[in-house]
């Protein structure tokens, strides 16, 4: 399942280079990230928050037009 962001979150996220829209990546990666999750509106990517190494990986996020609210 693709994690949702709100824009304002995304917004930000792109100031500080951490996500972006689908075209910066690869038709490849796209296609692949697509198959494996067809809930992905292929528009956008983040990474995702460090692990216990540092290290971050490519993920693909949806944004959404308000605040998701908790269930």
């Amino acid at each position: 399942m693709t994690d949702s962001v709100t824009r304002l979150e995304f917004d930000l996220a792109v100031h500080y280079g951490i996500a972006g829209p689908a075209t910066d990546l690869t038709a490849t990666t796209v296609a692949q990230w697509r198959e494996r999750d067809p809930g992905w509106k292929a528009k956008h990517w983040a990474y995702t928050d460090p692990d216990n190494y540092g290290a971050r990986r490519l993920r693909p996020i949806n944004v959404t037009t308000r605040a998701m609210t908790a269930d």
